[in-house]
């Protein structure tokens, strides 16, 4: 290979053409700034409404320019294209307007949330025997049960005497002094059911739901002896005893009725009715005149 001298080399690189010389060397680029005003109002960024990114559908709520063919937003509040060019429906002479989505109704509060229990003096005494301390509360109770089987069948006077006897086996027989009110009561001797029912309270004051029925009883007895108000008072200590003794509850009931509840008698048709006032009644018509007497012959 021949070797060129730097002058030689110089020759050589003059007579290559000229797009070889470029194609040795990279294109320089010069960028040039220049400052431009802005105005204020072109700085504000449009609000997505106004301006949809591209692509994306236009909204339900958009209308298309004509001038440019871009998408803009409606104002709002006012009916797009679509539904100012809806028709609107022309409602039928005494048609009526739809009616609204019913809301949700919260449920009724229950009134009857206190449920009623049934007598428990209407109950066996057997769990009671069972549990009896002495032989002498046994035998009293288990007569005393044989007895209200016989008070629920109508045998008063029986069931009377024979609870005497079991009164005198165990005086601490407190069910024994109820039942025996419980046939005062039946036999109408209010004053004496009272006593028998103040009785069997002092014995049973620790148990509730025996102590509503005293309650219960008594007002009973009270109220059919006329002694309302403290027949009411009487109901309201069974309730607050035992919240669920029905006859008290019922006997409160009947009480809180007002007076003014009962229906206005009948009036009675066979008596005239009463004249109205300012008019006055008709005159008695007078007697007619006798016939004259016949001529003598």
């Amino acid at each position: 290979m021949m070797r060129l001298g730097p002058f030689a080399f110089a020759v050589f690189l003059s007579m290559l053409p000229i797009p070889a010389i470029a194609s040795q060397r990279q294109p320089t680029l010069v960028a040039r700034l220049e400052e431009e005003s802005i105005p204020a109002q072109d700085l504000v960024a449009p609000s997505p409404a106004a301006a949809p990114s591209p692509g994306a559908a236009p909204s339900p709520d958009a209308d298309t320019n004509p001038d440019s063919g871009e998408w803009i937003a409606a104002p709002a509040g006012e009916p797009t294209t679509a539904e100012s060019q809806a028709p609107i429906p022309n409602p039928s002479p005494g048609a009526q307007p739809p009616a609204a989505a019913p809301t949700d109704i919260a449920p009724a509060i229950d009134v009857g949330s206190i449920v009623t229990t049934p007598q428990i003096s209407d109950s066996s005494l057997a769990p009671l025997i069972d549990a009896a301390p002495t032989p002498a509360r046994a035998a009293s109770l288990r007569i005393t049960e044989q007895q209200r089987v016989e008070l629920e069948q109508g045998h008063t006077d029986g069931a009377i005497r024979e609870l005497a006897h079991a009164i005198s086996i165990d005086p601490s027989n407190s069910y024994a002094y109820f039942y025996l009110g419980r046939a005062y009561v039946t036999r109408k001797d209010y004053t004496q059911a009272q006593t028998f029912f103040k009785r069997a309270e002092i014995g049973l004051a620790s148990d509730s739901a025996w102590l509503g029925e005293i309650y219960a009883f008594e007002g009973l007895s009270l109220e059919e002896s006329g002694k309302s108000a403290e027949a009411a008072a009487a109901y309201q200590k069974a309730l607050a005893a035992a919240p669920g003794n029905l006859t008290a509850r019922v006997g409160v009931t009947r009480l809180s009725v007002p007076a003014d509840a009962n229906p206005a008698p009948a009036p009675d048709l066979d008596q005239p009715a009463p004249a109205e006032p300012g008019v006055a009644p008709p005159p008695d018509e007078a007697p007619a005149p006798p016939p004259p007497p016949a001529p003598a012959d």
